[in-house]
This record gives C-alpha cells, structure tokens and sequence, in this order.
C-alpha cells in the first residue's frame, strides 16, 4: 500500500494505518535520529517524538510531497533542537569519502563503523552530516536533501562538497 493510501486512511480516523508508517519507518528514523544525536536513546527519544508530530500535524501534510521526506524534516528539526537545548555536540556516525561507505546496522547493539572516522565527523557541522548521512544511508539527490533541511538544492550540494572536501583534507593530515 502506498503512503498516500495510508495517510488517506488515517485522516479518516484508521489510528491502525498509522502503525504501518510507524513500522515501515521507524528504522529510517532511529537511525537518522542515531547518526545526528550519537546516542541511541536520545535517538529513540526522537523518533517516538517525530511520530507523535507527524500524527498530530498529518491534517497539514501536502500529499503532493514525499512522506518519507516530510517525516525526516520533522526528526531532522526535532534533534536540532535536542541539540540545542544540551548546548554539546554528538559525533556522528559515517560518511564517504574516496569512495567509502560506511553504514549503520541497526539490527546489531551496536554501530558499525571506522573508530578513524569518528573524530573526523564532528569537525563538520550539523547540516553537512545530516546531508552526507542522508546522501550514503538513503541515497537521496540533493533536490530530496534540501526538502529535508528546509534549503536550496544549490545549497545541498555545497553541504555535501563542502562535507567530502573537509573530510578528505582532515583524512589526508592524519595520513601524513
């Protein structure tokens, strides 16, 4: 069944239509939500809240827009202002560079990634990890990446070049 179906089905009040969003999304989320905050019950914090917001604010949701990235915009604003509020900055967990990926397996206790390139994360800031994360664990375009932070494409592309260029200059200093 397709988005706009169960969204359709929720409006009218089928609360049971909205658990097929939440199961079909909730990993997507958690793992955003993982990846920004670096902690993973402040990630499922999040995620049960961006659910709660969605749920409540479905009535306001332009059916000609894409759900999945509608929902990441409201995980993506809710971890900003967790971060906000706790005034510290959480690594975050992947990128790509020459090539690299580096992916979040959920399914496990734990994050699988490079310990080498946790350091080198947090040097970039919060919109140029979410939209590299974005760009390797979703695949998305930066036409897709810009719906989510609330930016130009134009603007996408320069968080995802200015992301690989830092970290391939940051990569290159350890090497040497």
């Amino acid at each position: 069944m397709q988005d706009k179906e169960i969204i359709s089905r929720c409006l009218k009040g089928e609360i049971e239509a909205f658990e097929m969003l939440v199961k079909k999304y909730e990993k997507n989320v958690l793992c955003l939500a993982w990846n920004i905050l670096g902690n993973r019950e402040e990630a499922e914090d999040v995620t049960q809240e961006t659910f709660i917001q969605a749920y409540l604010s479905l009535n306001r949701f332009d059916t000609k827009r894409s759900f999945k990235n509608w929902l990441y915009s409201i995980a993506y604003k809710r971890c900003i202002d967790r971060k906000r509020k706790e005034k510290s900055f959480y690594k975050f967990v992947k990128k790509f560079i020459y090539g690299e990926k580096l992916r979040i397996n959920i399914e496990k206790e734990g994050i699988e990634y490079s310990e080498r390139f946790a350091p080198l994360l947090s040097k970039l800031n919060e919109k140029e990890r979410t939209a590299i994360i974005l760009k390797i664990n979703e695949g998305y375009s930066a036409k897709e990446i810009a719906e989510v932070l609330n930016c130009a494409e134009s603007t996408a592309r320069v968080h995802l070049f200015n992301a690989r260029r830092k970290l391939k200059k940051l990569l290159e200093e350890e090497n040497v």
